[in-house]
């Protein structure tokens, strides 16, 4: 019979996923993108999805752990250098702050990662378990949620509460340098003696508060316990395919997968690298996903139907799938975006395959995000309820939409 958890049986479900994301992170630490940690957390959920009778498989693909998150420290170091270049070649000061213009936008407005071939690689694994059908396969749903944690960012670490004034800062001093040296650069104005550009150059004293924020903004020491972002979606979709093989729980047309991606914290390396190395599949099946980030708030659970700094859109065939099996479980799930950064969403969009997002973290952000503070602690076995109730009937309300041809 097909069914959704009742509350119970939810509420039972969510306290093994807090028990669990508990034994995990005490067991096997940090889970930095392609890590030992993260490693050894994949083949953990593997062990208990097989035990569970499912066929589950683990795939490795090349991440460069560090690249994304150095974007900060490189954009500074690049501003950096042309503050000497303003005094002795000013026509040449602009050029490592176009540069690092373009790292900024190409890293974090697009996703595109030309940091990469600069850092050194490391093997990352994606994990995915595969619950089929009881009859002929016509479509397939993929719950994804990702097993790594993010390296900690000081500055919301240390002032949670207006954290969001350090980045603008950073942002509002590499400007300054690049108007400053743009503006020397064109009249070639410290060869012409003129005491206002000597003024202009000591000016730039001002850009280095926020040059040194980019400097420090990224501990590569310390990574987030990732808690909430994301062992409970990652946990979330593992438990429900679980709970769905236990209780016979097939759909007539509809494989589910369960795919517990890598180095999504390394800017959506392991949604990229499943993307590829299935797209066959993709091809060959329709195919809806869900990505699952972050179910820790209750309060803010709400389906994201924008993602990538707001300018990827989801599919709203998906996103309203979605809105309908939350107001089956007593939810009416309100649109929200991805201000800034992305979630495992975007690479599925990106890539023509209808997906929406589900994240139930207060989009300030949260005090918890990418610091020490994402613990077991924040994340509510009520939101943990709530979203493996939805992520059932989502995958009901779309069997019994299948295709009878």
């Amino acid at each position: 019979m097909i069914k959704t958890p009742d509350p119970e049986t939810a509420a039972g479900l969510a306290r093994t996923i807090k028990a669990s994301m508990n034994a995990i992170i005490e067991k096997h630490g940090d889970r930095a993108p392609g890590s030992p940690g993260e490693r050894a957390c994949q083949e953990q959920l593997k062990q208990e999805l097989e035990a569970a009778g499912l066929k589950a498989a683990l795939e490795p693909f090349p991440v460069a752990r560090r690249a994304f998150m150095s974007m900060p420290l490189v954009c500074s170091l690049l501003t950096l250098c042309a503050l000497p270049l303003y005094w002795v070649a000013p026509r040449l000061a602009p050029v490592p702050v176009l540069l690092a213009v373009v790292v900024f936008v190409c890293e974090l407005v697009f996703y595109r990662h030309i940091l990469a071939p600069f850092f050194p690689k490391y093997t990352s694994l994606n994990l995915s378990a595969v619950l089929p059908p009881s009859g002929a396969r016509k479509q397939r749903i993929i719950l994804a949620g990702h097993a790594d944690a993010a390296y900690e960012w000081r500055f919301h670490r240390w002032f949670p509460r207006i954290f969001p004034l350090f980045p603008i800062l950073l942002f509002l001093s590499v400007l300054y340098v690049l108007g400053t040296t743009l503006a020397a650069a064109v009249t070639d104005g410290m060869h012409g003696g003129v005491g206002f550009w000597q003024w202009l150059g000591l000016s730039q004293a001002f850009a280095l508060p926020g040059l040194l924020i980019g400097l420090c903004f990224t501990n590569f020491k310390q990574v987030s316990p990732g808690a909430g972002d994301n062992l409970s979606g990652a946990l979330c979709v593992t438990e429900l395919v679980k709970w769905m093989k236990a209780e016979n729980t097939t759909f007539e047309n509809t494989e589910v997968v369960a795919l517990v991606t890598g180095s999504e914290e390394a800017g959506l390396e392991g949604a990229r690298a499943y993307i590829e190395a299935h797209r066959g599949e993709f091809d060959a099946v329709s195919t809806v996903v869900i990505a699952v980030d972050t179910a820790a708030e209750l309060e803010h659970l709400a389906l994201y139907n924008r993602d990538l700094n707001g300018r990827v859109a989801h599919d709203p065939r998906v996103c309203e799938l979605v809105r309908s099996a939350g107001r089956a479980c007593g939810l009416e799930l309100r649109n929200a975006t991805v201000t800034v950064g992305s979630s495992d969403g975007t690479a599925f969009t990106q890539a023509g395959i209808p997906t929406a997002a589900l994240c139930a973290m207060n989009p300030a952000p949260a005090h918890y995000y990418h610091n020490r503070r994402d613990t077991c602690a924040v994340v509510e076995e009520a939101c943990l309820a709530k979203v493996l109730q939805v992520l059932a009937e989502v995958c009901v309300q779309y069997d019994a939409a299948a295709p009878t041809a």
